[in-house]
């Protein structure tokens, strides 16, 4: 034990920040809810009036989007209302059974907290997202700590926007980064059973914590841990039973990946992004404003500096061989998006929430002059998002 501790190690703790930033999400959740929304939950989800509803929605006041196709946030309502998709009308309400049924562990999680009750659960999964905010300050925190930084660091998650956009969209964005976050602890605290439990919840809410798990397996085969290894590769077990047995039961019905809708050749996506932001080419169906465009550009100049970011992570050998690994992983699909996801800020923001977690990571362990300049970017992004939020109707 130190003699004389510094003070930040005494006066915060990463529960204490994690408490703090769950408090301040809370705050903002419930502004959003009871001032734009006029107390209702529902709106959270962006429902649209394109795609049929829950039955299980029925006789509820829901807050419709008219002309709108719907936000996935609309999806995971529906599977809230019944994740094990045992009622017809949940199928039907779903654009594909499969590709979101693979997305268990944020709706089932809404499910058991509203203890199954329709009228419940639109606050669960808001309160959800708002829970995993808190978790992933904690987590920062501690990561912050393992690398003798203060666990205030922990409360930069709020400067994030991708945790704010996922909050006000209910979906299950925020929970798989916190749950990456969880990984990376248990990584640095060299705790398999932690990692094991992290990355196969990960797994269950979105796919894209395979990136995780393929890291985890590569470091641990360089670094000789064969005992992580065999833990490492029970992982998916579940994932692959769960997606099985929807494939079972909607054996008609094609998985939906669209993967060749989503990315393409590395670097086209961001070249033709850049483009249509400098005016160079179409936005194919947007017509955003002066406002959106400009801020939407100020979007993508955040997301190439956390790639660069990444980059640099993935290249310094002075930075923990996990994390270069993961940094280089998330980095090539990344590279390689197509302008189906860049096409707006918010879409992009969010599906590659995990990057921004990634690189706060990084840049906390790197000790580099552009954690701050990173952040504040971050954080200007964050508030502009707010605005518009709520200003939009």
């Amino acid at each position: 034990m130190e003699a004389n501790p510094p003070p930040w190690s005494t006066r915060w703790r990463p529960a204490a920040v994690a408490l703090l930033t769950a408090l301040l999400a809370l705050l903002v959740w419930a502004l959003v809810v009871f001032g734009k929304y006029g107390g209702n939950p529902t709106g959270l989800a962006r429902i649209g009036d394109q795609l049929p509803l829950s039955p299980r929605l029925q006789g509820q006041s829901l807050v419709v989007l008219q002309g709108k196709r719907g936000n996935d946030g609309q999806q995971f309502l529906t599977l809230a209302l019944d994740p094990l998709q045992r009622d017809p009308g949940t199928a039907a309400a779903l654009d594909n059974p499969i590709y979101r049924g693979k997305r268990l562990l944020y709706p089932l999680l809404a499910w058991l907290l509203g203890l199954g009750q329709p009228r419940l659960i639109p606050w669960t999964l808001g309160l959800l997202n708002v829970a995993a905010i808190g978790c992933a300050g904690g987590l920062v925190a501690r990561w912050a700590q393992l690398e003798q930084r203060s666990p205030r660091w922990g409360l930069a998650v709020l400067a994030l926007p991708g945790p704010w956009i996922t909050l006000s969209l209910d979906t299950a964005d925020l929970l798989a980064t916190t749950l990456l976050l969880a990984a990376a602890v248990a990584w640095r605290e060299r705790r398999p059973g932690r990692l094991w439990a992290s990355l196969t919840a990960a797994l269950l809410t979105r796919e894209t914590a395979l990136l995780a798990w393929a890291a985890s397996g590569l470091t641990a085969l360089w670094e000789r841990r064969w005992r992580w290894i065999l833990l490492l590769a029970l992982v998916p077990l579940p994932l692959l039973a769960w997606i099985a047995g929807l494939r079972g039961r909607f054996a008609s019905t094609a998985d939906g990946l669209l993967a060749s809708l989503h990315f393409g050749w590395p670097g086209v996506g961001l070249v033709r992004k850049a483009g249509q932001l400098l005016g160079l080419a179409p936005l194919p169906g947007l017509d955003p404003g002066r406002a959106e465009h400009l801020f939407d550009g100020l979007c993508f100049v955040l997301w190439l500096a956390t790639l660069l970011v990444l980059a640099a992570t993935a290249l310094s050998a002075g930075t923990s061989r996990w994390l270069r690994i993961t940094a280089a992983l998330y980095l090539l699909p990344a590279l390689c998006t197509s302008t189906q996801i860049l096409a707006r800020f918010p879409d992009y923001t969010r599906v590659w929430i995990d990057l921004a977690s990634l690189a706060l990571l990084a840049l906390l362990s790197g000790r580099g002059r552009w954690l701050r300049p990173w952040l504040g970017l971050s954080a200007l992004v964050a508030a502009g998002y707010g605005l518009g939020y709520g200003l939009a109707p």
